[in-house]
C-alpha cells in the first residue's frame, strides 16, 4: 500500500524538486511571453484565453500561469464570483495577458468582444476548465438555489447534471470562433475538482474524451483540417477541500484515499502538458 502522503512530505517534495518546479515555471512564462519582435511594439502578445462556467476554477489557474501565490502551490479554498473579465499579466512581462472570462450564466453577455477576438486568431491558447458539474455555488445556501426540492443528496444528483450541461454549453459556445481561427491554436480542457470525483475517475474521463463533450473537440479539429489545433485533457485538483456552500454546507466531502501526493501529481502533469502544447506550438 502507497504511504501516507500528508502537507509536510509535500512541502519536502518540493523543496527536493525545487530545481525542477523553479525551471519549469521559468521556461513556461517565458514562452507565455515571448521577445517583441520590436521594442517600440506596445500592443500585447497573442495572449492566453481561460473559458467555463462558474466556479470551476479558472483564477486559481490564470493566478499559477501568472506567477502569483498559486503558483507556489498556495491555494485559496474561498470562491469569488467574478463580475467582468479578469486580466493577469506575467510577473516579469506585462505586455502579456491572460485573460478570464466570468462564468456565471448572467454574466456571459460580456463575452462578444473576447469571442471575436478569438475568431481573429488574438489568442495562442485556450484552457476551457470544467469540474464534472461541481461548480461552486457562492454565498448562498443550498436550500436558496432554484434546482434545491427536498433534500441534499436529490439536490447534488440534480446540480451535477445541469452543470454538466452548462460545461458543454461553453464548448459550444466558444466552437464557432475557433472553427473561424485560421491561426494555430491549441486548447487545453482542464477538469478540475478531481479531490470530489476520484472514485469515479474512469467514468469522468470517459465523460469527457466520448461523446457529445469530444465531438465539439473533433468538430473545432476538423475546421482547422488538423494541422492548426491540438487539444489535450488534463484532469487534477487545484486545492482538496470539501464541496460547500457559502453557507459552510457540506454537500459532498473528498473521497477518501486522496490526497495531496496525487494532487500534486496531477499539477505535475498540468505543467507537463503545458509543456507539450509549448512545443507544439513552435513547432512551425
Amino acid at each position: 500500500m502507497e504511504e501516507s502522503f500528508g502537507l509536510e512530505k509535500v512541502s519536502n517534495w518540493l523543496w527536493d524538486n525545487k530545481e525542477w518546479v523553479a525551471a519549469r515555471l521559468k521556461k513556461l512564462r517565458k514562452w507565455l511571453s515571448p521577445e517583441k519582435q520590436s521594442a517600440a511594439d506596445d500592443e500585447p502578445d497573442s495572449g492566453i484565453l481561460i473559458i467555463g462556467p462558474g466556479g470551476v476554477g479558472k483564477s486559481t489557474a490564470a493566478q499559477m500561469l501568472a506567477g502569483g501565490p498559486n503558483s507556489r502551490f498556495e491555494i485559496p479554498s474561498e470562491y469569488q464570483e467574478s463580475i467582468t473579465a479578469e486580466t493577469y499579466s506575467l510577473e516579469d512581462d506585462e505586455k502579456t495577458e491572460i485573460v478570464v472570462l466570468p462564468g456565471q450564466r448572467h454574466r456571459r453577455d460580456t463575452w462578444a468582444d473576447v469571442l471575436a477576438a478569438v475568431s481573429a486568431g488574438d489568442y495562442r491558447g485556450i484552457i476551457v476548465v470544467g469540474a464534472y458539474g461541481y461548480h461552486s455555488l457562492g454565498e448562498i445556501s443550498v436550500k436558496q438555489h432554484p434546482l434545491y426540492q427536498d433534500n441534499t443528496t436529490s439536490f447534488l444528483a440534480e446540480f451535477l447534471t445541469a452543470n454538466l450541461a452548462d460545461e458543454l454549453a461553453v464548448l459550444k459556445k466558444l466552437r464557432p470562433h475557433v472553427c473561424a481561427n485560421a491561426r494555430k491554436c491549441w486548447l487545453l480542457t482542464l477538469v478540475t475538482k478531481q479531490d470530489l470525483w476520484w472514485h469515479q475517475a474512469e467514468k469522468v474521463e470517459e465523460h469527457y474524451r466520448t461523446g457529445e463533450y469530444n465531438a465539439q473537440i473533433d468538430e473545432m479539429a476538423r475546421h482547422s483540417g488538423g494541422r492548426n489545433l491540438r487539444h489535450e485533457f488534463v484532469f487534477g485538483s487545484l486545492i482538496i477541500n470539501n464541496f460547500t456552500t457559502g453557507r459552510e454546507e457540506v454537500l459532498a466531502k473528498t473521497a477518501s484515499g486522496y490526497d495531496e501526493k496525487l494532487k500534486t501529481r496531477s499539477l505535475r502533469r498540468l505543467w507537463e502538458t503545458l509543456y507539450a502544447l509549448k512545443s507544439w506550438e513552435e513547432d512551425q
